[in-house]
């Protein structure tokens, strides 16, 4: 009998009384749970233990979490999942713009957090489960491994953010067919009612920009006004910008 290890968990954050709430929730659902303070703390620990996912407060008493989430995502693809007194809609969108997952405003229930835990690690499930026959997808110049997370337009490599590279895998996994905005939204980014189109408009403008010949004039994302984009199952786009 295999026995499933539980996923473990970082929980960065400097309210005491909310991590102790916060880790009796999920050890709970028998999630693992280290608690950081600070973001000191916090990389030290990140570097030092292979966790599952991220929950993180944007105010932290040593460093703007955003920065913290920036540096956690530029060294690893593990799920973050923000969680902060912040209600604005632009620190919404600046977290998710600096690789962050999903955004769980506080105070929130705790049915609620749960639910939004298991989605993240839900995510990464099926991105790592996606079959042998799909782990290269090739449509006209644009090419993309799903295992080595490496995309080549003409040949090239293309440099892309993970979100960037989630985008492009989602809309080429179902080429030719129209891909709804907030699906787009649920899927590569765990959605929510407080996410507004604007962060995937950002996303889809900075992927044209580098794998696009021209990107006032997209061959390979096209977009279907009021209801999302679309990647044709045959592109004619020649070069990358």
């Amino acid at each position: 009998m295999v026995v499933a290890m539980a996923s473990q968990v970082l929980l960065v954050d400097d309210d005491a009384q909310f991590c102790k709430a916060v880790k009796s929730a999920l050890e709970g659902s028998d999630y693992l749970v280290t608690i950081a303070a600070d973001a000191e703390q916090a990389w030290q620990y990140f570097q030092d233990h292979d966790f599952s996912l991220v929950l993180l407060d944007l105010m932290l008493p040593d460093v703007d979490g955003l920065d913290l989430c920036q540096r956690f995502r530029e060294h690893s693809y593990v799920p973050i999942l923000v969680t902060s007194a912040r209600h604005d809609q632009g620190d919404r969108m600046a977290a998710l713009e600096v690789g962050a997952d999903s955004y769980l405003a506080k105070p929130f229930e705790t049915r609620e957090l749960l639910a939004r835990v298991a989605a993240c690690l839900r995510r990464v499930r099926q991105y790592s489960a996606v079959p042998s026959v799909t782990e290269e997808l090739q449509i006209g110049v644009v090419r993309l491994d799903v295992k080595s997370r490496v995309v080549q337009v003409q040949g090239q490599p293309v440099k892309l953010t993970p979100k960037e590279f989630d985008l492009l895998h989602a809309l080429m996994g179902k080429a030719g067919q129209v891909y709804r905005s907030e699906d787009l939204l649920w899927d590569v980014w765990g959605y929510d009612s407080g996410i507004q189109t604007r962060t995937l408009d950002v996303h889809i403008g900075r992927l044209r920009s580098k794998i696009e010949a021209d990107p006032s004039h997209p061959q390979c994302i096209i977009t279907v006004p009021g209801v999302g984009y679309m990647f044709p199952e045959v592109t004619v786009n020649k070069a990358a910008g």
